[in-house]
């Protein structure tokens, strides 16, 4: 049977034990670095200020590319899971990755299989960054390989291709009111209108079902889907009478 004296010692210890554990500083970092991955942990800063939280950085190689964003510590990657890059990734050792902060190009780091690098980020100008999907207007159908255009004040000021996942991203350096063009071969341009009310946020913009974009010369069956959206919102796709019509006159009038 314990004794009350060796009770008593034990409990101590333990408690000794604990306020050691608690004590130490909990930090949060990237795990190890496993053999096919390499981590990428920083700071990021715009003008020299602390960049807000939500601000997107992206790593971008041979027309590939991963993102996360900035916390509000002002940092990325030093949230499990972490920020990196593996072999998984088609990206061979040594190849350059270029970093990008709200689409800006920040530094450019060589690709390193099982180590981590502390890679500070800073752009001098404030930015956004509009994302969206580009697609059809029937809902169904994603468009890779769309051409969009930005403009302020009818000066085209960015352009840019979505990419295999329909997809794009634009970098916007001044607030105000922009128009963004979206072509493809074989469909009919979709303008839509964004305001940008101030720098840092990422701002999110689809061409997609009723701004999505209309066959130069839609077939029957795929006028007969976009009716039945029309007449059945509750499927999920909702269009408006304009975009019907707009449907049907590309029809009737095949370009």
């Amino acid at each position: 049977m314990i004794s009350k004296k060796a009770l008593s010692l034990a409990v101590a210890l333990f408690s000794v034990l604990l306020l050691g554990l608690l004590a130490l500083p909990v930090l949060a970092v990237t795990p190890p670095p496993l053999p096919e991955t390499h981590y990428f942990v920083g700071a990021v800063t715009i003008g020299g200020e602390q960049a807000p939280q939500g601000t997107v950085v992206s790593a971008h190689w041979d027309g590939s590319s991963k993102q996360t964003t900035v916390g509000a510590d002002g940092n990325y990657g030093n949230v499990w899971p972490g920020f990196y890059i593996s072999t998984g990734d088609g990206i061979a050792p040594g190849q350059t990755i270029t970093f990008r902060v709200n689409g800006v190009e920040a530094a450019t780091r060589n690709f390193d299989p099982g180590s981590t690098t502390v890679l500070d980020l800073n752009i001098e100008t404030a930015t956004s960054l509009l994302t969206g999907v580009t697609g059809e207007v029937n809902c169904a159908l994603i468009l890779t390989g769309a051409t969009v255009d930005l403009y302020k004040n009818a000066t085209h000021v960015a352009t840019t291709v979505s990419d295999g996942d329909g997809d794009y991203s634009l970098p916007v350096t001044a607030t105000g009111d922009y128009e963004v063009r979206v072509n493809k071969s074989g469909y009919r341009e979709e303008t839509q209108d964004k305001n940008i009310p101030v720098l840092g946020p990422q701002y999110e913009l689809d061409f997609l079902g009723e701004t999505g974009l209309i066959p130069n010369a839609p077939l029957t069956p795929y006028v007969v889907v976009c009716i039945n959206y029309w007449l059945h919102p509750e499927l999920g796709c909702v269009l408006s009478t304009p975009k019907v019509v707009a449907v049907i006159h590309a029809w009737l009038f095949p370009v």
